[in-house]
């Protein structure tokens, strides 16, 4: 491996840049992300996520070799300071926010699609993810989302499925269209909803949809069957992401037989 500079001032330019990009309100200004984690990483270069730059503390023969030219090595005292949370690998990227369209999700009447509205927290909305490539989902669909997509909470919590999966925002009443245009059925995750998630035929093609974690799905969303998951004591409710994974597994049980 030729000879690379080692980046150790903590002042220097791009030092801070990647600091000020720990931020949201930085990362949607310059439409700029940060990756941290070997696995993530190389999840996002298969996915063709843009990669600018890598930063480690060390050269990374794991790296794809059409990468390895934009390695930047850094100092142990810059890694600390650009680095989120405590891990093992200390590696992280800079990548460019990829393009969430709704037109890039390819739609078909057997599908099975995870719809989630108005999602506030970044660990649920990761977790999610992470079920949903687990279960077999073929896109999954943000409506007017309130945390940031590509928030570090959210890219570690879904082990790197944030780049795997098909994945688009919208707006609910765009969504709505397109699947009664493509007559795939939906089904409203609601506490009081009027068939039990047993109860519900789940075999053919699909859209689940849940709702912000504290207040549910609005009523706005009408026009579809609801379900509730049964509960065997007075708990009203689930966390989002539980309520999520125990929804997309029996559909997956009922999809394979």
């Amino acid at each position: 491996m030729s000879f690379r500079p080692v980046l150790s001032s903590v002042q220097n330019p791009q030092v801070k840049q990647l600091c000020r990009l720990r931020t949201g309100s930085q990362r949607r200004k310059h439409g700029l992300f940060i990756i941290d984690g070997a696995m993530e990483i190389l999840k996002a270069v298969e996915a063709g996520i843009g990669i600018q730059q890598v930063f480690s503390t060390t050269a990374l023969n794991w790296l794809p070799k059409p990468m390895q030219d934009r390695l930047q090595l850094v100092s142990l005292e810059v890694m600390s300071k650009i680095a989120y949370g405590e891990r093992s690998d200390q590696v992280l990227a800079l990548a460019r926010t990829p393009e969430l369209s709704l037109e890039n999700i390819p739609f078909s009447r057997n599908g099975f699609y995870l719809v989630l509205d108005q999602t506030e927290k970044p660990g649920n909305l990761g977790a999610c993810l992470r079920t949903a490539s687990a279960c077999g989902v073929d896109a999954v669909i943000l409506t007017s989302p309130i945390c940031e997509i590509f928030n570090p909470n959210a890219i570690r919590a879904s082990r790197g499925a944030i780049f795997t999966l098909p994945l688009a925002v919208s707006h609910r009443e765009e969504l709505t269209l397109l699947l009664e245009q493509q007559q795939i059925p939906c089904w409203l995750a609601r506490v009081d909803g009027s068939k039990s998630l047993w109860q519900c035929k789940l075999d053919t093609g699909c859209a689940i949809v849940f709702g912000n974690e504290a207040h549910g799905l609005g009523p706005e969303w009408q026009g579809a069957d609801s379900f509730r998951i049964p509960m065997a004591t007075t708990t009203d409710s689930l966390n989002l992401s539980i309520s999520v994974a125990v929804t997309l597994y029996e559909t997956l049980r009922q999809r394979i037989g």
